[in-house]
């Protein structure tokens, strides 16, 4: 049975699923090359029509996310090109229609029979609808391998709320309360990190900045921009929010630095989420957390979250975006039909895979000179250890927005002046830390208070106070504020990649190198071999390790 799940408003992506089994996930910008891709997914619905044979037409179930949405069904429709502008009038809109839709019982079944009306017409049979945070909290739950836990779905907003508590255990997630679309946390992050200069989708920055900055000196206008309620159910923020540092309580910022509002922000939104997320703890009396939505790709957050004393273990679903819509619908229907349990993920290496017929025909192209390497990993190794910088591609694309290891640049950890010249080369803001990827055995090692998030760092979503060890033989992987958002790698995740590690280790004696996304600057990350070979290229990088080739500059 293939079940073939999409999300087509922001961040379009599709999953999927044989015989209640993950097969392949992909977001659409990692074909269209575009960040970010609104709108239907018609690229990645082509890929898989080609490879498996599957279509909407002729899949078993199709299921859809954003259940009262009516907007992007409308626009995608008309306007294939439309995006929404974060601070304009078009996103602006589209929040108050979904928080009075979302608010109205009439008006929900109203859309939902609209845009089940408009998907049967398009796919000629009848689509299931899932809600946005009901797919986040699936995909985060189901994913977690916890039987029972807190799941908690915060982002910018979707289907007229901006956050979700679910009580879930024995397979089944249950709303207990939401906070409105209208009071949106994500909003409040994003929008300041587009007055900083930054794009509200690529807010990760001003949390890389924010350990530059004194969070105190802007504090106290952060709490008149962002607070949770008395009943601490809800957020409260000014009148759909802001518009530019002239104009309300922004005023009181022109003063303060980017670094100073950056720290301020991040101190207010971790102050607030922790609050929000310890009431939802106490209410379910629950000590495992799982988390999805955009707002839990905040690593340093998740550090506060996994520091509470009542958290047992906490777990961020990889694709905590709206890169995971398409999957959660998918096992919330699964889940629901009681076709599929709890379970941890071993990896998430789900995109699209090129042999070395594809691999060779696109290098003879290309200009560069290569050689095929029976044990590349070793070479790979060897290269590293003399201070290069290796371009990875190998397998299956990842899913989600992190690189781990088959879309990775590789280097060693050893030069703190990294962050500054590989940064530069790579056309990126000198100030984001790179991440590291880390020996699993060698995690106690390297990092503090590692069990409560072992399995969630697997897929390096949250952040590590580093050990002295760690800091004396990997400066380059350690941020300002003494942290780092590892990767840990284990034979069974990928077994290419962690023999790639372990014989670096064996040659240096340190079990960690950096991996930073496979990608040029404001573009996704490389998703075929033509891909890499231009952003290899571009970016002027010494080897490019390409399944079992190895190209030099």
């Amino acid at each position: 049975m293939y079940l073939l799940t999409l999300h087509e408003d922001s961040n379009a992506n599709i999953t999927l699923f044989r015989d209640n089994k993950i097969i392949f996930s992909i977001a659409e910008e990692r074909l269209s090359r575009k960040k970010h891709q609104a709108g239907y997914p018609h690229r990645s619905l082509a890929y898989i029509k080609k490879k498996y044979g599957v279509s909407p037409d002729n899949a078993t179930v199709v299921i859809c996310g954003n259940r009262y949405h009516p907007l992007p069904r409308i626009l995608w429709q008309r306007f294939p090109t439309f995006e929404h502008s974060f601070l304009g009038i078009g996103q602006k809109s589209s929040v108050v229609l979904q928080h009075f839709v979302y608010k109205s019982s009439l008006l929900k079944r109203i859309i939902e029979a609209f845009n089940a009306a408009m998907l049967k017409k398009k796919f000629g049979k009848p689509v299931r609808l899932i809600d946005h945070h009901t797919a986040h909290a699936y995909s985060a739950y189901i994913t977690s391998g916890f039987n029972e836990c807190v799941t908690i779905s915060t982002d910018n907003y979707g289907d007229g709320i901006s956050s979700a508590v679910f009580e879930c255990k024995d397979g089944e997630c249950t709303q207990l309360y939401t906070s409105s679309a209208l009071n949106s946390p994500g909003q409040f992050y994003g929008e300041l990190a587009q007055l900083l200069g930054f794009h509200p989708l690529m807010a990760g920055k001003m949390t890389g900045l924010s350990a530059y900055g004194n969070p105190d000196s802007a504090y106290e206008v952060m709490k008149e921009l962002f607070a949770l309620s008395e009943n601490k159910k809800d957020f409260r923020l000014p009148p759909l929010l802001l518009k530019s540092f002239d104009r309300g309580i922004l005023k009181k910022l022109k003063s303060y630095t980017r670094e100073d509002i950056a720290a301020a922000a991040q101190k207010r939104f971790e102050d607030v989420m922790l609050d929000y997320i310890q009431h939802a703890i106490a209410l379910t009396n629950m000590s495992h957390v799982a988390l999805a939505g955009g707002i839990y790709g905040n690593v340093l957050l998740n550090k506060k979250i996994a520091s509470l004393d009542t958290v047992k273990e906490i777990f961020i679903h990889p694709g905590m975006s709206d890169q995971g819509i398409s999957l959660g619908v998918g096992l919330t229907y699964l889940a629901q039909t009681n076709s599929i349990k709890p379970f941890r993920l071993d990896n998430v290496y789900w995109g699209p895979t090129f042999d070395d017929n594809e691999i060779k025909g696109a290098l003879s192209q290309s200009g560069l000179s290569y050689s095929y390497e029976e044990n590349i990993e070793f070479k790979i190794a060897q290269i590293l250890s003399e201070g290069k910088i290796v371009a990875r591609f190998n397998g299956p694309l990842e899913y989600g927005p992190r690189a781990l290891g088959n879309r990775s640049i590789l280097y060693q950890t050893t030069d703190p002046s990294v962050n500054t010249w590989l940064n530069k080369k790579l056309h990126r803001s000198a100030f984001m830390p790179f991440a590291p990827v880390t020996l699993n055995e060698y995690a106690h090692q390297c990092y503090e208070n590692i069990e409560k998030c072992r399995y969630a760092a697997h897929f390096m979503t949250i952040a590590f106070d580093c050990t002295e060890w760690m800091k004396k033989i990997s400066p380059g992987v350690i941020h300002l504020d003494g942290t780092a958002r590892p990767q840990l790698i284990s034979h069974e995740n990928n077994p290419s990649y962690y023999k790639i590690v372990k014989e670096y280790h064996h040659i240096t004696g340190i079990p960690s190198l950096i991996n930073t996304s496979f990608n040029l600057h404001e573009e996704p990350i490389v998703t075929t071999p033509h891909d890499a070979i231009r952003s290899f290229k571009t970016a002027n990088l010494d080897y490019l390790a390409i399944g079992n080739y190895l190209a030099k500059n």
